[in-house]
């Protein structure tokens, strides 16, 4: 069961610093191509890192892996350690913990810089990366998969421009 609103909500709840990115967050534009994972850049700050341990323990994430889960207590340490990302799986669905994303933003600062705060739910507002900065993320990471949303996101992002007064 994939529900991203329930996992922002228990990031909220704990007052992890974040910004969403990658499918969801163009989902959160308006974008109509389907995806099972949410993407997040977290503050590596140690408070943070902290809050975000243990919203993730309260998810009961795991380690995502192409075979089965592995077990895992997360806590600031450990997520410290961390260079680029992370594929957890949790109660509810996959979450990727990217502390560096593809392209040319530098982790949390770098994607908080164009993010605006938009409300996926009723009382649920997050941090979303701009349509801009998504399209060149995927443009940099230059995987099949992201290449072939890039048409769409673009034109997306263009008549988003053109709707703005």
């Amino acid at each position: 069961m994939f529900d991203p609103v329930r996992i922002c909500e228990i990031l909220n709840e704990e007052g992890v610093r974040y910004v969403v990115v990658g499918g969801i967050a163009s989902v959160i534009h308006g974008s109509i191509l389907p995806t099972q994972d949410l993407d997040l850049v977290p503050d590596r700050d140690d408070d943070n890192l902290d809050r975000l341990a243990r919203a993730l323990n309260r998810m009961d994430v795991q380690i995502r892996t192409s075979d089965d889960p592995v077990p895992v207590r997360l806590d600031r340490a450990f997520l410290s350690n961390l260079t680029v990302m992370l594929n957890l799986v949790g109660n509810f669905g996959d979450i990727d913990l990217a502390f560096q994303p593809s392209g040319p933003l530098s982790g949390y600062l770098g994607w908080k810089d164009h993010a605006v705060e938009l409300s996926i739910a009723e009382n649920v507002q997050v941090w979303v990366g701009s349509l801009d900065d998504i399209v060149n993320s995927k443009r940099a990471a230059n995987r099949p998969k992201d290449l072939a949303a890039l048409p769409y996101l673009e034109s997306l992002r263009d008549q988003l421009r053109n709707q703005m007064p």
